[in-house]
């Protein structure tokens, strides 16, 4: 059990490492921002969206060094590559944080965290729901919905419908924005790469 060890947080950007600690620290971890994620001896929980940090978490995995990857919203084969690098764990952004309150208390008492799309939705979009979806989040993202409901032949109060049945199907937390409903889409499949703007 690594239950007396300290848990350290890691982010590129220090508003996000506090966040982390203020949540974990307030459900009684012993929690620490850390400078040097490649170092530190306990379970690290780590901001990881960059192609290097792959080779953190498998560098971390080898030394046998937990790390629970939190944050971003990562399309599944990228969860997948964090997961074959030895990632103790993935908890998106737009989990509650009583999730990752949940994963890092399991991971610091040494419990193997289940991995899956257990959180993914099981209702996926429509062929017609991809369509829109596609046109509003990607092909003209810039564009304002009257314009794409123009574009798609369909009225504005159409394209608003299916807009909130996506977001439905998708999760309410975190897509409120387009941006959001993007990315939620891409962690869940229903979008492809090319709508991904982070790439390992």
């Amino acid at each position: 059990m690594r239950g007396a060890s300290v848990v350290g947080v890691w982010s590129r950007w220090a508003l996000h490492a506090d966040a982390v600690v203020d949540v974990l620290g307030s459900h009684g971890l012993r929690v620490v921002v850390v400078d040097d994620p490649w170092t530190h001896p306990g379970v690290l929980v780590a901001e990881a969206v960059m192609p290097e940090d792959v080779a953190l978490v498998a560098q971390r995995a080898k030394g046998e060094h937990p790390t629970v990857v939190w944050g971003g919203t990562l399309p599944v084969p990228k969860v997948a590559a964090l997961r074959a690098a030895g990632a103790a764990a993935y908890v998106p952004m737009l989990e509650h944080p009583r999730e990752l309150v949940g994963v890092v208390t399991d991971v610091v008492a040494g419990v193997a965290v289940a991995w899956g799309e257990s959180r993914l939705p099981t209702s996926g979009l429509t062929a017609r729901e991809r369509t829109v979806a596609r046109a509003y989040l990607v092909e003209h993202a810039e564009w304002g919905r009257s314009q794409v409901a123009r574009h798609l032949g369909i009225s504005e109060n159409t394209l608003k419908v299916h807009i909130a049945n996506i977001r439905t199907k998708a999760g309410h937390r975190g897509t409120h924005t387009r941006e959001g409903l993007r990315r939620a889409l891409i962690v869940r499949g229903e979008l492809d790469e090319s709508a991904d703007r982070l790439s390992f």
